[in-house]
């Protein structure tokens, strides 16, 4: 029986692994007749209008890149002021409610907080890469928090002790040896988080404007990537959807890179925790 138990977990196992270059594949041959009517070259044009016969993934590129940048600059400072209170600060029954809080709201719905962007702050910025990066903030924040506690709790207790046997005032221990020491992890955890905020969707078609430009200003409309997949692949046919299938390749490989990233250095700092010790 164990050994029938551990052949079954082998073989869920090796489906997982597949499962990537499955899909991968799968968006290859979809994006063949985008490639057969020689339109491959013009993924790389600044215009985005299927309708013309225009795939240049430019703007959407750059509205991906905008919307995620910025809400990684939002989450990390308030994630990170998050776990460090949490792991250092609160006590433990406040420590145990803000854990299972952000456990909550990382667990929330996307529509939720697109709902709450469309009635709060769309109104105020207008529907624009200000408020995508807002709604994406808000949505990365608890996940960031929550990865980067997980990171400073691996920190050794003695480390700290050492730090405070020392002199050390409280907040220099935090600063000069936590997360000095949790910054693989740190790192790591941001990588995830804009993962996720370069794979949403949802939330963003609902505040950011969609429109297929470059962005010259905060509140200028941006569509992302994902968005786009949402709003055509319904209706697009022959080169047009061979476009769409090669835009969901290149969020799969992205996503791939960072969560790859993500797991190289979080192991990184699993080995380093005892040297530091």
């Amino acid at each position: 029986m164990p050994r029938l138990a551990s052949l079954l977990l082998a073989g869920l196992g090796l489906l997982a692994a597949l499962a990537a270059p499955a899909v991968a594949m799968f968006l290859l041959w979809r994006a063949f007749p985008l490639i057969g009517d020689g339109h491959l070259l013009r993924l790389v044009d600044d215009e985005w209008f299927p309708g013309e016969g225009k795939f240049g993934l430019l703007p959407l590129v750059v509205g991906t890149a905008s919307t995620a940048g910025l809400a990684l600059l939002l989450a990390v400072p308030i994630g990170l002021l998050s776990a460090v209170w949490v792991r250092f600060y609160a006590g433990p029954r406040r420590a145990r409610l803000a854990e299972m809080s952000l456990g909550v709201i990382a667990g929330m719905p996307s529509v939720v907080f697109g709902l709450f962007g469309t009635f709060w702050i769309v109104p105020a910025l207008g529907a624009s890469l200000a408020s995508a990066a807002l709604v994406l903030a808000m949505m990365v924040v608890p996940s960031f928090a929550l990865f980067a506690l997980a990171a400073l709790r691996q920190v050794p207790e003695g480390l700290l002790r050492d730090g405070q046997a020392l002199g050390l005032h409280k907040s220099r221990v935090i600063r000069h040896l936590a997360l000095r020491t949790a910054q693989p992890g740190l790192i790591g955890a941001a990588t995830l988080a804009l993962a996720r905020a370069l794979g949403e969707a949802l939330a963003v078609e609902m505040v950011a404007g969609n429109v297929p430009n470059f962005p010259d200003s905060l509140l200028a409309p941006v569509r992302t990537l994902t968005t786009t997949l949402v709003q055509e692949f319904e209706y697009a046919h022959g080169a047009h959807a061979g476009a769409l299938h090669l835009v969901a390749l290149a969020v799969v490989a992205l996503a791939s890179m960072l969560v790859t990233l993500a797991f190289k250095l979080g192991h990184g700092q699993i080995h380093a925790a005892p040297e530091a010790a």
